[in-house]
């Protein structure tokens, strides 16, 4: 057997597979870049005015929103930013327009229209509160009666000298046809979403994003 030159013995390489190699530089590279973290969520789709948005129980298109001025209960002129909204309830019963989620007060699970509203920017705030009902020949009621085309307006008290936003985005609710709990098995439409279980706060999923554009209109 022949030695070599400096009398030591000769050591065979070490194969080490390539995957390992990537996996250790990988984790290196992880680590220098502050560690694992989690995916940022997708963004939920966008529509334009116009389109039809379809949140199961409803399909809704949203086809302006306005800055206008109309008289009060007392002839007092009063200043909204109106979203003039067209709901076809696709249930089989009558639902009800409700009322819309106020803002920074958590959302409620519910199984209105109005309560899928979940979120404007800029933020609507009003004292009152929005308002939100069916307006049909002038008479304003709250009820959306099953396959049938309703126009529903959506009203934000502005204070006189309030500018009005140049465009106004709305987050969307998704409603799902789901049993009230395990023993009561009837099934009611409601916001879908995660939480709500005492501990964890409600979330509710976004079914669509739109931005409408503001425009100034005369009563």
């Amino acid at each position: 057997m022949t030695s070599s030159p400096n009398g030591a013995r000769r050591r065979r390489p070490v194969l080490v597979p390539v995957a390992s190699v990537l996996a250790v530089v990988g984790i290196g590279v992880t680590a220098a870049f502050g560690g694992l973290k989690e995916a940022p969520d997708e963004p939920p789709p966008t529509v334009s005015p116009g389109d039809t948005i379809d949140q199961g129980q409803f399909r809704t298109q949203f086809i302006k929103a306005i800055d206008t001025t109309e008289k009060g209960s007392f002839g007092d002129p009063k200043r909204y930013l109106e979203l003039v909204v067209k709901v076809t309830n696709m249930g089989d019963e009558t639902a009800s327009v409700g009322i819309v989620q106020e803002p920074g007060k958590g959302f409620r699970q519910t199984g209105s229209f109005a309560g899928s509203l979940l979120r404007t920017r800029p933020e609507m705030k009003s004292e009152y509160g929005p308002r939100a009902s069916v307006l049909s020949y002038g008479i304003e009621s709250q009820q959306l009666h099953p396959g049938i085309t309703t126009t529903v307006v959506v009203k934000y008290e502005l204070q006189p000298t309030t500018t009005a936003p140049e465009e106004i985005s709305l987050d969307l609710g998704k409603f799902e046809n789901e049993p009230l709990g395990l023993r009561d098995q009837t099934h009611y439409w409601l916001l879908a979403g995660e939480g709500g279980d005492g501990e964890d706060p409600f979330e509710p999923e976004v079914a669509a994003r739109i931005t409408l554009p503001v425009r100034k209109e005369d009563s």
